[in-house]
Formats: C-alpha cells, structure tokens, sequence
C-alpha cells in the first residue's frame, strides 16, 4: 500500500485527511520523499532527496489512535476521533496534528514534548497555512522562539551549515504554483501566537480542550 493511502486510512470518518493535504502529500511520495526506518516503521520527509532527508527532522507519519488516547487521557472515542496526531516537528519528541474543534472546523495544532518544547496550541487555522508554514523550510517547528527568524538567520545562529537542510523547493513549488498561496519569509508571519502547556491559563481554543478532557 502506498504511504499517502496507508495515512489517509487512519484517519477517523469525522475528521478526515483534506483533500489539500493528502495532494502535496501524492505529490511528495512520487516524487521519493517517503523512508524507512530500521524498524520498518514509514514516513515522508520534504525533501526526495536522500542526503537532506537523513538530516530533515519534520516528518509526516501515519497516525495512531493510541497517541491521540495518550494526549487526551480518554477512552471516549468522540473525544480521540477529534485528534490525529502525524507530523514530528522536533527531535525532542514534539508533534502536530489535526484537531476538530468546537465549531467542526479542522485546524492544525502543535504539541510539544515537554521535555523540550512546552509549545501547546493552534498552530495554524487551515492546512493551507500549514503547507506555507512547511515550505519556509525549519528543519524544526516546534520553537516559537525561532519564528521570528528566517531559516537561514537560524541555520547560522545555531547550526553547522551541513547540519540544517535545504529549503524544500519541490513543496515550496506545490504551493506556489498549484496552489498559488504565498510563502512568507518567518513562521511568525503565519503562526501570530502561541501558548505554553505549562500556562496557567491561556485563551488558545485547543489548550484548553485538552485541559478540560485531560481534567486538568
């Protein structure tokens, strides 16, 4: 089975792959940016070729049940279905998912680790945003305190130069030209905020639906 079908079908009925996402997703598989790991276990970075994939950290991977039933400390299946977590946005353990919210409106959301990023929130309203977020090209997207900077001022900031990968230009032409969004220079100019799971309080839609499920 092809890796974007294998993704697409562990999505609930309620909250299902878009459209958009599963056609950059297509895109993305024919073109080799799909691996695996010693494991077996797949995943699709943004990059087909190999030398930048073994460095790209953000990565698509089929969604599982039991990670959404981990975040959401609820056996209730209406609760679950409404988180599909499937995309790693950190080395530190941080990921993305797509989160139906109170009105039935999909939106992509961030959660981090805890360990490392305690970022934990909308991240942005729409997959469009999301595609025009991964196009700007962090290897990394789960610190808020990079958005305000270009890929490139991050690279040189703080790492070697082989370290970081290229701008994802086969996405970034999907977008574009397919899509005919535009593609802004800093996160900051798509994600206009962003919430602390440690917070003791916070206006963020998704923070606090997984406050009130998790009881907390």
């Amino acid at each position: 089975m092809k890796f974007t079908d294998q993704f697409a079908a562990a999505f609930p009925a309620g909250n299902p792959l878009p459209a958009l996402l599963r056609q950059a997703l297509e895109l993305m598989e024919e073109h080799g940016c799909v691996r695996s790991r010693r494991d077996g276990v797949r995943y699709m970075t943004v990059h087909p070729e190999p030398e930048h994939s073994d460095i790209a950290t953000t990565a698509f991977y089929v969604p599982e049940p039991a990670t959404s039933a981990y975040w959401t400390a609820s056996d209730d299946p209406e609760v679950n279905q409404r988180l599909s977590i499937f995309l790693r946005t950190g080395g530190d353990g941080s990921w993305a998912g797509l989160w139906l919210d109170d009105n039935g409106q999909q939106r992509v959301v961030h959660l981090g680790s805890g360990s490392g990023s305690v970022m934990l929130c909308v991240l942005t309203d729409s997959v469009q945003d999301l595609l025009r977020l991964l196009a700007i090209g962090y290897d990394e997207l789960c610190w808020p305190e990079q958005f305000q900077r270009t890929p490139e001022e991050v690279r040189e900031d703080e790492y070697d130069d082989d370290d970081y990968p290229p701008a994802p230009q086969l996405l970034r032409n999907h977008v574009e030209r397919t899509l005919g969004l535009s593609i802004p220079a800093r996160a900051a100019e798509i994600v206009v905020s962003t919430e602390s799971m440690d917070a003791s309080q916070a206006s963020d839609p998704f923070w606090n639906w997984l406050k009130q499920v998790r009881g907390e």
